[in-house]
C-alpha cells in the first residue's frame, strides 16, 4: 500500500489493491492510524459475484 499526505488540505489517501482510501481532515500524528484502518478493510473486503 501507498499513501499520500498533503499538508495543504490535510487529506491522506491510501492507494491499496481493491481500493482507494480517502480521509480528510487527518493530523500528521494520526497518519499510521489511518493506514492501519485502511489496511484491514481492505483484508475484510470482499468482491461481490
Amino acid at each position: 500500500m501507498k499513501f499520500n499526505y498533503s499538508t495543504i488540505t490535510r487529506t491522506l489517501t491510501v492507494f491499496g489493491g481493491n481500493m482507494t482510501h480517502i480521509f480528510d481532515n487527518v493530523n500528521e500524528s494520526e497518519i499510521l492510524a489511518h493506514v492501519a484502518n485502511a489496511k484491514l478493510k481492505e483484508a475484510t473486503w470482499r468482491k461481490r459475484k
